[in-house]
């Protein structure tokens, strides 16, 4: 997994400011943000002196340990190293500030679609991004903090889909490293399996609401589905995993509408079908059975689901 030369690369980077501020993507995620925070910790374990940032918003779904991110003022981030994390396509970018920074580095285990002129270290075989930091600080320090350790361990087991998605001896390997390091499991474990009454109507929208389409389950949700309830647009797009696997099908996607009115568009499948393609086709991208796209009509619906059923195989 470990590619030495690019990961010291991005590291010796690091080594250089004195002033870093790590960004994630939109419609941040578990991995996303285990990935911020994780470096956070790790970089301010390893570097005291320096002064570390953490950009991003953080979704209400996630355990309760999850501190708070930074507030960074402009002047901050146009004389600090950008450091990246979970993607490497900047107009997905959460904080478009990023652009000002003078310099980008960047941890991704996304599939590339997009050529960039900044140094990225990409493994797209791993199963979180989490996991590719956790492996680049022990290569290079030999070490795991313990404060970054249950931010790295949230990021693998919510990516990995509590190792449904990826059961690799590598990702078991690095899981153990992380509960040695002090990754509390069963905290974690607990803070994502917690839910509300208003979650358990949110859940029972999705199971009264889906539709089968040949080869694909789905459900569209509207703005007014999700506000009625008082739940924001991160965390109603979040469940499209209910849906996994219904009567057989391979193929599960979610599509709601945000606060500006594009769609929102989350595709899976159970690793026979790549849906990665079908998301770049409209211009997304992600992983061969996890991607996501946005789209600017229900009226492209349609398209999307007719993709979907032409999804080729995935050659395991």
């Amino acid at each position: 997994m470990i590619n030495s030369e690019i990961g010291d690369q991005v590291f010796e980077e690091i080594e250089k400011w004195d002033s870093i501020v790590i960004f994630g993507h939109k419609n941040p995620d578990g991995d996303c943000v285990g990935s911020v925070m994780g470096l956070k910790k790790a970089l301010e374990y390893l570097f005291p002196k320096k002064k570390i940032y953490a950009l991003g918003s953080h979704p209400t779904y996630l355990p309760d340990f999850i501190e708070p991110s930074d507030d960074v003022p402009t002047e901050t981030i146009v004389s600090s190293l950008a450091v990246l994390v979970d993607l490497s396509d900047l107009p997905r970018v959460e904080d478009q500030r990023i652009l000002l920074a003078p310099k980008i580095v960047c941890f991704d285990h996304h599939i590339e679609n997009t050529k960039n002129d900044f140094l990225v270290y990409r493994v797209d075989s791993a199963a979180s991004c989490t996991v590719i930091i956790a492996a680049a600080l022990l290569h290079r320090y030999h070490v795991i903090p313990e404060s970054a350790s249950n931010y790295l361990y949230l990021g693998l087991v919510t990516d990995s889909g509590r190792f449904q998605f990826d059961s690799e001896p590598e990702t078991f390997e690095i899981a153990s490293l992380l509960v040695k390091a002090g990754a509390k499991y069963k905290t974690i474990y607990r803070g994502l399996y917690k839910q509300t009454s208003i979650d358990l109507k949110w859940r029972a929208f999705i199971y009264s609401n889906y539709t089968f389409e040949d080869l694909v389950t789905y459900v569209v949700v509207h703005k007014e589905d999700y506000e009625s309830l008082g739940i924001d647009q991160n965390n109603a797009s979040g469940k499209v995993n209910l849906l996994s696997m219904l009567d057989g099908r391979p193929i599960w996607a979610q599509f709601t509408e945000q606060d500006d009115g594009a769609i929102r568009v989350e595709l899976r499948s159970d690793g026979t079908k790549n849906v990665q393609k079908v998301a770049i086709q409209f211009g997304g991208g992600g992983h061969l059975a996890a991607s996501g796209c946005k789209l600017d009509s229900f009226d492209k619906i349609k398209d999307v689901i007719k993709a979907l059923n032409a999804a080729e195989d995935i050659n395991d």
